[in-house]
């Protein structure tokens, strides 16, 4: 047993020994054992673990619900748009979830499953590139003017990133905010998974003549088209409620960050409003603050500035990536937090 899930035990209370019998009986289960192991890899909802799993959406309920109870998952978005997880901050839990993933060649079936959640990834991927390739240069800048105005948490990009040789903005669109990133940077790396949106940007960056300072590459926010540790920066903007496996494009993020670098991430705070999500090809709801410094933290950055806009529509936070030589950069301390 892991040495974390052991020590929890031994300070337990008997109400807490209840409560991990629960625990112990949710994941003796086969099946439930799968569903907390695929969540571990990040969250679903009900129709992906179906079609992962192979089992009827009134089993995989079933499962879900007693996971639940037992503390084991936790759900998280709205409406017809929940999600499911492994819960984070129960050392019995994270232990015993942790010890059957390291030990995952043993369960029959494992790799099956693993085969199937990649698909599903990839499917959520191309569902997203598929709507910005159909929807075009003039019907994205219709179904941006829903979008929040960037002039309330430029101030906090501008502040956070300092200067820099190379820039990475993942997921460009239409490369509108190049220029204001060029003020940061002597380069910018833009990446974007949609070719249409690419074009786009290209034909932009030529019109203001910046060709010589911005290159462009087609890739996705997963899989990034870029080296280790060779960005000062990486900016994501509204791209995170588009992205296949939000957790996995935040550490391809801290992948290619320099020690000392930045990652900023703009995006919608969690919301209800479905015609909203549907108009603008989301695939997530937004996000909840604790889950985008979940992400960060877990890819090993440290926050160290988080901030809200636009009425609490927009989450703005700010994490590096280890410290350069030792030394404070730009002024920040790591683990210290500035929120407003």
């Amino acid at each position: 047993m892991p040495i974390g899930a052991l020590d929890y035990i031994n300070a337990c209370s008997y109400s807490h020994i209840m409560e991990m019998e629960k625990v112990f009986r949710a994941l003796a289960e086969r099946n439930r054992l799968r569903i907390a192991l695929l969540l571990e890899m990040g969250p679903l909802n009900v129709s992906e673990i179906v079609s992962v799993l192979g089992l009827s959406q009134s089993n995989v309920s079933h499962h879900l619900k007693l996971l639940l109870d037992a503390g084991v998952v936790q759900r998280s978005g709205r409406a017809n748009w929940a999600f499911y997880s492994c819960r984070k901050g129960n050392p019995l839990v994270e232990g015993l979830v942790r010890t059957a993933f390291q030990n995952r060649p043993e369960l029959g079936g494992f790799q099956e499953d693993m085969n199937r959640l990649a698909h599903c990834h990839s499917m959520r991927r191309d569902s997203s590139r598929k709507f910005f390739d159909a929807v075009g240069e003039e019907g994205w800048k219709d179904l941006s003017r829903n979008l929040p105005h960037t002039d309330q948490y430029l101030p906090f990009i501008k502040r956070h990133l300092g200067r820099m040789d190379l820039l990475l903005e993942v997921g460009t669109g239409h490369g509108s905010m190049i220029p204001f990133l060029l003020s940061s940077a002597d380069r910018v790396l833009a990446v974007d998974n949609s070719r249409e949106m690419l074009s786009s940007a290209l034909k932009f960056v030529t019109s203001e003549k910046l060709n010589t300072r911005v290159e462009l590459r087609l890739g996705d926010a997963e899989h990034l088209p870029a080296g280790d540790s060779m960005a000062g920066a990486v900016f994501m903007h509204m791209l995170l409620h588009h992205s296949g496996n939000p957790a996995q494009a935040v550490q391809e993020a801290a992948r290619v960050l320099k020690p000392g670098g930045i990652l900023l991430v703009i995006d919608l705070a969690e919301h209800s409003n479905s015609e909203f999500k549907v108009e603008q090809g989301d695939l997530w709801p937004g996000f909840a603050k604790e889950k985008i410094r979940e992400f960060m933290t877990e890819s090993g950055l440290s926050i160290v500035a988080e901030e809200k806009f636009n009425k609490e529509t927009v989450l703005a936070v700010a994490g590096m990536k280890g410290e350069k030589n030792g030394l404070q950069n730009k002024g920040y301390v790591s683990g210290r937090l500035r929120k407003t």
